[in-house]
């Protein structure tokens, strides 16, 4: 059988096998070995099967992963989403379209800790959406803001989709996750300016009515709270049977998140302005802690997010403390067994990946791919932009992660053969990947937006539609400004 035919059963069977909502996993390694098995032999598959699982997750640098995992879930327990929000409520609350802004403030800043963006949206969003449309707000606007700006927790560090980028990609974690700093500060400064125009085309001007409130309440209104905490029944399923394949790719984990906390016996908390100050501080030594290891060469970068870790399960027991032990172990015990969940599925994906990627190296795909966009007849900038478009129709249909692992290894090669920096590109492949996280009919922060705002999924896509615009824009900005992304990476290096 010719290597050519070999593709074409071996991409059958994996698509076959996604129709099928078999596991993104297992339809990676599925293919793979079936097509070890065609090139080879049975017992040539039958050894990728026994030795690739241990090869493909014993590299120290997947040691970032758990970490940054756990990081997310303790932040999340630990309600730095609720008290980050109040604290951007408060600062920017009085400017036209000012809670919108502090919506995408919030996401930032949890993203900056959580790593997540499915995360990010479910817990930012559960807040936002009621007090958005508290004060006027149109529902598909308020929901497409919370989707949109979820979104930055791919992008922002820690990112664990960067960290996976970078160890397929063969490029410095470090470089990498620096690298995403100034590209999101833009993305969210982008999505802050579209919120203010809309905000005075719609007359949202909340005004000082709605400071003095903000300032009384600490932040969050009651009819916020009482919405969060309807919210808080969601349920995952509900998420990701309204989201095509979602439970296939993992992606809904992180939503189970929002079912637990109705267990602890406070409810929804109204937080006080030391708790926000609070909040503030253990962000910003999680933050520097993750960027320690990066920028003074204290910590390595996997030490650095062990550091994080750490500070976050601090920060955990100190929060709940008051909430007496039996909250504080239930926290604890929830965010342990939601990260190992998160981190089996994250470490399956890779070894199906890895088994698919050693067939492509036995068939010299990456090789031939290489030789064959080397030799069009076009210039290598209009090479890279059709390998970032054709991410768009690709986040339709499969989950960030899935095409990460699905990709990379086969256009990394190519764009280091066309002589582009890797470390620009792969932040330019990240934010387009993140744009899947909101274009139809998968977009996972679409549905579970809908899901904890009540919003219906249809409102929440078309008020999502102009902030991919807006995303598209800033990757346009990048791709002929190509310093914005690197010159922290290169600041670091010198």
């Amino acid at each position: 059988m010719s290597v050519e035919l070999i593709l074409v059963v071996v991409g059958v069977v994996f698509l076959a096998l996604l129709v099928a909502e078999t596991p993104i996993a297992f339809c990676l390694a599925g293919a793979g070995v079936l097509g070890i098995a065609l090139m080879k032999s049975v017992g040539v598959a039958d050894g990728a099967m026994g030795s690739v699982p241990f090869s493909a997750t014993s590299n120290y640098s997947l040691t970032v992963i758990p970490m940054y995992v756990l990081l997310g879930m303790l932040a999340l327990h630990g309600k730095l989403a609720t008290r980050l929000y109040a604290v951007a409520s408060r600062l920017l609350g009085w400017l036209p379209g000012g809670l919108g802004i502090a919506t995408v403030g919030a996401c930032a800043g949890f993203a900056a800790v959580s790593g997540s963006s499915i995360a990010t949206a479910a817990t930012i969003g559960k807040l936002a959406t009621a007090e958005m449309r508290r004060y006027g707000y149109p529902a598909a606007l308020a929901g497409g803001i919370v989707a949109a700006a979820g979104s930055l927790g791919v992008l922002i560090p820690p990112s664990i989709l960067i960290v996976l980028y970078s160890i397929m990609a063969e490029v410095s974690i470090g470089s990498m996750l620096v690298a995403g700093i100034v590209p999101g500060i833009v993305l969210a400064g982008a999505y802050a300016a579209y919120v203010l125009v809309q905000a005075k085309r719609l007359d949202l001007s909340a005004g000082k009515n709605l400071a003095t409130e903000l300032a009384v309440a600490g932040g969050l209104s009651t009819a916020t709270q009482a919405t969060a905490s309807t919210a808080q029944a969601a349920t995952a399923t509900r998420s990701m049977n309204a989201a095509p394949g979602g439970s296939h790719t993992g992606g809904g984990t992180a939503v189970a998140t929002l079912e637990h906390d109705n267990d602890d016996a406070e409810g929804p908390e109204n937080p006080t302005s030391f708790q926000m100050v609070r909040a503030v501080v253990w962000i910003v030594l999680i933050f520097a802690a993750i960027l320690s290891g990066v920028f003074t060469g204290v910590f390595t970068v996997i030490e650095s997010a062990a550091v994080g870790a750490l500070l976050a399960l601090v920060m955990m027991v100190v929060e709940s403390g008051k909430s007496g032990p039996r909250v504080v172990f239930h926290r604890l015990k929830v965010a342990a067994l939601e990260s190992t969940s998160v981190i089996a599925m994250a470490f399956g994906m890779v070894i199906g990946a890895m088994i698919l990627t050693r067939f492509l190296v036995m068939a010299r795909v990456p090789n031939r791919l290489s030789e064959w966009v080397t030799s069009l007849d076009v210039a290598p900038t209009i090479v890279v932009i059709a390998i970032l478009l054709s991410l768009i129709p690709l986040g339709m249909f499969l989950e960030s992660l899935s095409i990460l692992v699905i990709v990379v290894p086969l256009v990394a090669p190519v764009v280091h053969e066309l002589g582009f920096d890797p470390i620009w590109f792969g932040i330019l492949f990240v934010m387009m990947v993140e744009l899947g996280l909101i274009t139809p009919p998968v977009g996972m922060n679409v549905f579970v937006t809908a899901t904890t705002s009540r919003i219906s999924v249809e409102k929440v896509f078309r008020g999502a539609m102009p902030l991919f615009l807006v995303s598209l824009a800033v990757v346009a900005l990048l791709f002929v400004v190509p310093e914005i992304v690197t010159w922290l990476p290169d600041l670091l290096s010198d």
